[in-house]
């Protein structure tokens, strides 16, 4: 590994961060999700080793995806579908629009509620796809690695998943 580890800290950092708070809905949670990510890939540094085209960047996402994981196994999963939910997290809201920096989804909050009650509906790996695509911005090839498909398989079921959330929307 040429590259410092704090370089690459500030690289994947936000693109972690996003993936991780889309999925836990929690500000803190996904702070700590993600140092916890970090401190476990320090830890095992020496033991990373590129097989079959792997990146760090698939590393590391492998890790927090475990960690996830290993998480939502004790804590309940918070979904925005309910208003109540939606106003009391207003600031991770106002987080990922920042993130996001999608027009649509930052003209209201009416349409956050049902672009992320939408997510909500879609299986896991949609779910992850669309994350790793928009969110952390990863390029089919390293979210193949991620998520052990083929990158072609990848794209057809990142369309038919945003054809999902399309007419799930109303588009």
């Amino acid at each position: 590994m040429s590259r410092p580890f704090l370089e690459l800290y500030d690289e994947y950092y936000p693109k972690l961060y996003a993936y991780v708070l889309l999925r836990v809905r929690h500000r803190q949670q996904a702070e700590d999700i993600v140092q916890q990510t970090f401190l476990k890939a320090l830890d095992k540094l020496d033991s990373f080793k590129p097989r079959h085209g792997a990146t760090f960047g698939s590393w590391l996402f492998q890790i927090a995806k475990n960690e996830l994981v290993d998480r939502v196994r004790h804590d309940q999963k918070i979904t925005f579908c309910d208003t109540e939910v939606l106003d009391q997290n207003s600031s991770q809201v106002s987080t990922i629009e920042q993130l996001l920096q999608a027009e649509l989804l930052t003209e209201q909050k009416e349409q956050w509620q049902k672009v992320l009650c939408s997510l909500d509906k879609l299986d896991d790996d949609e779910r992850e796809l669309v994350t790793l695509k928009y969110l952390s911005d990863l390029p089919y090839q390293e979210i193949a690695k991620t998520m052990n498909k083929k990158p072609n398989t990848l794209a057809v079921m990142l369309k038919r998943t945003l054809e999902k959330v399309r007419l799930d929307l109303g588009l």
